[in-house]
C-alpha cells in the first residue's frame, strides 16, 4: 500500500471524544486534510480547527476519494454504519478503532469491516490513549496493524506526527484480542479495587491477566510478543489502573456496592465494553480450542456476587 504524497485525504467517522482528540493528533502534521463523519453537529465546545469538513449524512459519503478512513465508532454502531455506506471504489486504507466483539458471529470489527469493505486494505490503531489527555495536546504512542508488513510501516510512517507514535505490527489479531481482553481484564482489576482486596492483589490479577494473554495468544492466531506493544501491555497499564477507564470503573462501582459501600460508589456508570464482550471472548477461545481459567474466572466470580471475592483470587493461586 503506497499512499499520496503531498497533503493526505483523511476521514474519521465518529467524532466523539476520541474522534476529537485523533483529528487534533493528526492535524499537527500539516499535510492531512481531515473530514469528519458525525450525524450530529459537533458542539460548540468540539474542536473544529483541525476538520476541513463535517459530513451528517451516510449517504454523502464517497470512501473512493479519500486515502484513509479511521473508524472511531462505538462497537454496537459499526455493522449499520457499514451496512449504510454507498458502493463506492475500494481506494482507502480502513483503520478501525473499535474494541469488541460481536456477540452473535463473535467476529473482532476487522472481520465486519473486511465483509462489508472488500478490496481494501483494513488495520488497527490501538494503545495508551485517554482522549482528555489527548485533547490537552499530550503525545501518545499506539500499535498500528496491518496484515501486511508494507501496508502497516506506511500508513504508520505516513500518519505520525509530534503528538502520535506509532510502531507497526502485522500481527492485527493478536492486536484486536488483546484490545478485547483488556477492557475484561479491567473488570477484574476494578473489582478487586472495590471489593477491598488491595493493591498487591489487584496488580496480581493485572499480572497473571497478561501471563494468561501471552500463553493464550499463539492459540487464538496472534503473537505472544504483541502484548509487549503499545496496543497490549501500554494499554493494559491504562485501561487497568485509572478510573477514568469506563471497565475499571465499572468493576470498582460493581466492587464497591457488593462490598456495602453504596456511598462511596460513584454512581450510575455506562455499561462498559469488558461487560458485553466477555461471552462472546469466552466462546471464541472454546472455539479456537483453547480454555482459559483466568477469564473463566472473572465471568464466574461476575455471575456469583456472593462469592466474588474468593473466584476472583482464586484466578491468581
Amino acid at each position: 500500500m503506497v499512499l499520496t504524497t503531498g497533503t493526505l485525504s483523511l476521514l474519521i467517522m465518529g467524532y466523539g471524544a476520541f474522534g476529537q482528540a485523533l483529528a487534533g493528533a493528526l492535524h499537527r502534521r500539516g499535510d492531512i486534510a481531515i473530514s469528519v463523519f458525525s450525524r450530529n453537529p459537533p458542539t460548540e465546545a468540539a474542536p473544529r480547527a483541525s476538520v476541513s469538513t463535517f459530513i451528517h449524512d451516510l449517504r454523502a459519503i464517497d470512501l473512493g476519494a479519500f486515502d484513509v478512513v479511521i473508524l472511531a465508532l462505538p462497537s454496537g454502531a459499526l455493522a449499520s454504519v457499514l451496512d449504510q455506506l454507498p458502493p463506492h471504489r475500494p481506494r482507502a486504507v480502513i483503520l478501525s478503532c473499535v474494541k469488541g466483539m460481536d456477540a452473535e458471529t463473535h467476529d473482532f470489527p476487522t472481520d465486519l469491516i473486511a465483509k462489508h469493505l472488500p478490496g481494501h486494505t483494513v488495520g488497527m490503531l490501538s494503545g495508551p490513549t485517554f482522549a482528555s489527555e489527548m485533547l490537552a495536546g499530550q503525545a501518545v504512542w499506539m500499535s498500528l496493524g496491518c496484515v501486511d508488513g508494507g501496508s502497516a510501516q506506511g500508513v504508520a510512517d505516513r500518519l505520525a506526527g509530534p503528538l502520535l507514535s506509532l510502531t507497526p505490527t502485522t500481527d492485527l489479531r493478536g492486536l484486536e484480542i488483546i484490545g478485547v481482553a483488556k477492557n475484561i481484564i479491567a473488570i477484574g482489576a476494578g473489582l478487586t479495587e472495590g471489593l477491598g482486596l488491595g493493591a498487591n492483589t489487584r496488580a496480581s490479577y493485572v499480572a497473571r491477566g497478561i501471563q494468561e494473554l501471552s500463553a493464550l495468544l499463539p492459540a487464538l492466531g496472534g503473537k505472544a510478543e504483541t502484548v509487549l506493544s503499545p496496543g497490549g501491555l501500554g494499554d493494559l497499564i491504562l485501561t487497568c489502573t485509572s478510573a477514568q477507564s469506563r471497565n475499571y470503573r465499572f468493576g470498582q462501582d460493581l466492587g464497591l456496592r457488593l462490598a456495602s459501600q453504596p456511598k462511596t460508589a460513584s454512581g450510575p456508570v455506562p455499561l462498559a465494553e469488558g461487560s458485553r464482550s466477555i461471552t462472546a471472548f469466552l466462546a471464541f477461545i472454546r472455539r479456537s480450542g483453547a480454555a482459559s481459567r483466568y477469564f473463566d474466572g472473572l465471568a464466574a466470580a461476575m455471575a456469583n456476587p456472593d462469592s466474588m471475592a474468593d473466584r476472583l483470587t482464586a484466578t491468581i493461586g
